[in-house]
């Protein structure tokens, strides 16, 4: 069975769209993950301009997907605590935005383009203006979270990676030596 390349084309298309889709924070939050796994440390240890030795290369090489994983388990745990609690709140009528009240009291005042899309179906319309300003809004304080939850991840990571590192340097020259 052959799989045709506009299939496997279509089917990452459909795979971006979605990730996309899951908010700003979490896809930033996931994008800068993977690029400390896989990125960081072929170019720290494949660099070709440092006087580095090898062996500090490897450390630091080490620290980049170790400090990626904690980082991305304390703030997606951090981001999924603050969704919930504006989900909360949203639910509760504690969060609401002017343009989405006069919204709600004028149809008049929700954007054409939404509208449309919603094929002119008022209430549709309504529930997606106002899932847009709170999308928005988990997105603006998730980046705010993230920013604070940065330094107990540095402080964390410092603490756990020389352990990792020694554990992984040391059997890979053993392993040689032998």
């Amino acid at each position: 069975m052959r799989v045709g390349t506009s299939n496997i084309n279509q089917y990452l298309a459909n795979s971006l769209e979605k990730f996309s889709q899951k908010g700003g924070e979490k896809v930033s939050d996931y994008v800068n993950a993977a690029g400390k796994m896989a990125i960081a440390p072929l170019v720290i240890m494949n660099n070709p301009f440092t006087k580095e030795n090898k062996e500090n290369r490897k450390w630091a090489a080490i620290k980049q997907p170790v400090e990626a994983v904690i980082t991305l388990a304390m703030q997606l745990a951090s981001l999924a605590v603050l969704y919930k609690g504006i989900d909360s709140l949203i639910k509760k009528g504690k969060i609401n935005f002017k343009y989405v009240s006069d919204a709600a009291k004028d149809a008049s005042k929700i954007p054409q383009k939404l509208l449309d899309a919603c094929g002119n179906d008022k209430d549709k319309a309504l529930r997606m203006y106002k899932n847009q300003y709170n999308e928005v809004l988990k997105d603006r304080l998730g980046a705010v979270v993230t920013a604070l939850v940065y330094l107990p991840v540095l402080a964390i990571s410092n603490k756990i990676y020389p352990q990792i590192a020694r554990k992984l340097v040391n059997n890979n020259e053993n392993k040689s030596a032998e």
